[in-house]
């Protein structure tokens, strides 16, 4: 995989973008959430097939290696969020009394799997974190599917179009296009051109402008209901802006740029509890503009102390156990000479 510079195309600005968008997804009326959701996801099946080609698939018990390397790499933040969710909840008075089955929350809350089919969700953003960890447990596959063939792409689209009628909408497969699309730019090395890419870019925020445009011209503290995109208005915003964010991957990070990529999961599953904690979507216009602020301020100071003491020193764990599990290489000649 070449990797070019353009600083403008930064990987981990992009994802904190992303994140950023849901944050105003949760706190203003420009609900873009789930369009950064899916690109999120095209992302992951993108960084997940180069790493199993380029790691993973080369250790000892790949496929085991895999799984407990992805969840080493999320669940510790994750469970993390959910104690300081579920303990801003009591603070406020809001942690209902009734939250379901008490096995599957402490389970789901620590080891994320089966987080979206919860009774109850005291992090919300946490449900797209259960579709990730599905991913995982079927991304080998689908790896190995779509390098062989690319038209395997289509099957992950089949399959996500008659999800609910195959009875699976809690589950990753009404989003395994996504994954599946970034999959397929990892294994099929698929470049987006320069041009294209910035195509995708100015066509997307031209596209969020003029959504913005209306938006101010309705502006009205008063007003509850959203002036919302639709489903497919996400969607399509999601599939024009692919190229793009497949563009940013070919492009070199330093190091300020991967801990801002880094930064901006744990911004994710951590501004749903700081702006419920802060009241944003209460008093004025003006009054909620301050709070959503305040907000920003308080999540990423949060998330940059987990970043440093939490999450930084995991991942070198992580990464120095999945170093030790590589396979040793055959030194050159060896096969030949014990066949001689």
């Amino acid at each position: 995989m070449s990797v070019t510079t353009d600083k403008f195309a930064a990987p981990g600005a992009l994802r904190m973008a992303l994140a950023l968008s849901v944050f105003l997804h949760h706190t203003t009326k420009f609900n873009l959430g789930m369009s950064a959701v899916l690109i999120f996801f095209v992302l992951s099946g993108y960084w997940v097939a180069t790493m199993w080609t380029k790691t993973y698939s080369k250790t000892n018990w790949s496929y085991v290696t895999f799984l407990v390397s992805r969840v080493w790499r999320v669940a510790p933040v994750f469970a993390l969020c959910s104690a300081i969710a579920w303990a801003l909840l009591w603070w406020r008075g809001g942690a209902p009394e009734n939250v379901g089955g008490l096995i599957h929350q402490l389970f789901s809350n620590v080891m994320i799997l089966g987080y979206n089919s919860l009774p109850y969700q005291a992090n919300v953003p946490g449900w797209s974190l259960d579709m990730e960890v599905q991913f995982y447990l079927v991304a080998p596959m689908v790896v190995f599917l779509v390098s062989r063939n690319l038209y395997a792409v289509l099957g992950c689209v089949a399959l996500s179009l008659f999800a609910p009628k195959l009875g699976g909408s809690a589950t990753v497969l009404p989003f395994l296009y996504f994954f599946g699309i970034g999959v397929a730019a990892a294994t099929h090395d698929l470049r987006p051109s320069r041009r294209l890419a910035y195509g995708s870019l100015a066509a997307s925020v031209a596209l969020l402008l003029a959504y913005g445009s209306v938006f101010f011209i309705n502006l009205d503290p008063t007003q509850t209901t959203a002036l919302a995109f639709s489903s497919k208005a996400n969607l399509f915003i999601a599939v024009l802006m692919t190229p793009w964010a497949i563009y940013t991957t070919r492009q070199a990070s330093g190091s300020t740029d991967r801990m801002v990529g880094d930064m901006s999961y744990i911004f994710y599953l951590l501004h749903w509890s700081v702006i419920g904690a802060i009241g944003t979507g209460e008093g004025s216009y003006m009054d909620r503009l301050l709070l959503s602020a305040e907000a920003i301020a308080l999540i990423l100071a949060g998330s940059y102390l987990i970043w440093l003491l939490i999450d930084r020193p995991i991942g070198k764990l992580r990464a120095a156990w999945v170093s030790g599990r590589r396979m040793a290489a055959e030194p050159m000649g060896a096969a030949q000479a014990a066949a001689a």
